[in-house]
């Protein structure tokens, strides 16, 4: 099993907050939220079960509703039907996929007022939400987002644990990366391409087959489709539709999603459920606009204008060209030859949006239009915050250079912008307060 970050805030989660409070790993399907709850049974536990909701069968899932008065019973036919040995405040209960049978976690509140063991949850918040409605949802969870693996854990797949505090170290003194530089590029490009979930990780590590890694991908993208098709809470053509459309709108120069383009009649009163759906499913990652730009970045959203990103961007690759071979794949020979076009730029914003997710941050971009001409005057790719600053990214592909919109926005905003940052091609470089790095240093930012 892979080395995951998130596993040291799931120790801490026990050590501290177990047994009054159930641990909840949110997360994508096939991220690796199982994996992690079966390794903290094995690990931290003298024994523990894992209760499968996509498997069990109705006399299971009726446990958790017709023996909460009875809970020796439940856990006597636990332990007979799991075949493992339950002992107090030793073990742990494992919930899995918890959205498909929200009335166990309902029957959580009960299960840790008992306190003999302690009980993680997996699964994600899209389905759940209105299967939850005539539920009493509890309070007593400890929520963690597993997301798909960041650079530094791919990195680690692969056996090297070098480059990423070498970034850190270059980030801090400013000096450049020099000869280390293609080297880092190379295996960033690789990260790009091949993404973070964790089976096509594996795929990549055991073989370096790109091919295989493709179709480690297309079965996750036909799975999630599989998914969108058969849930019950929104429309699915309305679901696929909109996520099918993800490449194409970031292909765009302004990379803003238009729905219109999906459909002359399309309105965000239609598209928000299914937003939502796939957001709570963490399949896609939005990226907000903000108006007057400030420290709290989320008290000047502007809605619907957005920008859509999917949580992985090797599954952007795949998505992007799902229709044809992997060998017809133009993302693949462009960034395995080091040959990204403006075009292709999506990739890069995507993987930006994704380190900075990784790292913790909501995507923000600015916008400002002419109210005459409605032409762009002005916009910025992200915007993150340093301690009481904005801090404007721009991420340049190709040969492009021009950074007339980030000057422009340190002039009119002033004392509440710190140092803008560049991320591009070429080496680190600190100009008139600009700070060029390399597109990889997002991931240490």
């Amino acid at each position: 099993m892979f080395e995951r970050k998130i596993y040291a805030q799931m120790q801490e989660w026990k050590r501290k907050y177990a047994p009054r409070y159930a641990l909840f790993l949110k997360g994508a399907r096939r991220v690796g939220k199982t994996t992690l709850a079966e390794k903290l049974g094995r690990e931290e536990y003298r024994s523990y079960i894992l209760v499968r909701f996509d498997q069990t069968e109705e006399s299971i899932n009726r446990l958790f509703t017709d023996s909460l008065r009875d809970l020796d019973m439940l856990f006597n036919t636990l332990q007979f039907a799991y075949g493992t040995r339950l002992y107090q405040r030793q073990s742990l209960i494992i919930l899995d996929e918890i959205q498909l049978f929200p009335p166990a976690r309902q029957a959580l509140k009960t299960l840790l007022e008992d306190g003999r063991y302690d009980y993680l949850e997996t699964g994600s918040l899209a389905t759940i939400t209105k299967k939850s409605r005539d539920i009493l949802i509890p309070s007593e969870e400890y929520s963690l987002d597993v997301l798909p693996m960041d650079y530094e854990e791919f990195l680690w797949a692969n056996g090297n644990d070098m480059i990423i505090p070498a970034l850190k170290e270059r980030l801090s003194s400013l000096e450049p990366m020099g000869s280390l530089h293609q080297h880092i590029m190379k295996s960033y490009r690789e990260y790009m391409l091949v993404g973070g979930m964790p089976q096509v990780v594996s795929a990549f590590a055991e073989s370096k087959d790109f091919e295989k890694v493709d179709f480690a991908k297309e079965q996750i993208i036909n799975l999630y489709r599989h998914d969108m098709s058969d849930q019950e809470e929104e429309n699915p053509e309305y679901v696929t539709g909109f996520f099918d459309r993800i490449p194409s709108e970031l292909s765009k120069h302004d990379k803003r999603y238009i729905l219109s383009h999906l459909n002359p009649n399309a309105r965000i009163r239609d598209y928000k459920g299914p937003i939502r759906w796939l957001a709570e499913a963490m399949i896609i990652n939005i990226a907000s606009n903000v108006d007057e730009p400030s420290a709290a970045l989320n008290l000047s959203i502007i809605d619907p204008s957005f920008k859509c990103y999917l949580m992985d961007t090797g599954l952007l690759v795949t998505l992007a060209y799902r229709d044809r071979s992997y060998l017809e794949n133009e993302l693949y020979k462009a960034i395995l030859l080091d040959r990204l076009h403006v075009n292709e730029g999506m990739l890069l914003e995507n993987m930006v949006a994704q380190n900075l997710r990784a790292g913790g941050r909501m995507a923000y971009y600015y916008k400002e239009t002419d109210r005459d001409t409605r032409k762009t005057v002005m916009e910025i790719d992200f915007l993150i915050r340093d301690s009481n600053k904005l801090v404007p990214i721009e991420v340049k592909s190709g040969e492009s250079r021009s950074i007339k919109s980030l000057l422009a926005f340190k002039e009119k905003y002033g004392k509440r912008v710190g140092r803008g940052i560049v991320l591009h091609h070429g080496e680190i470089l600190l100009k008139d307060d600009i700070l060029w790095l390399p597109y990889y240093m997002a991931s240490v930012l």
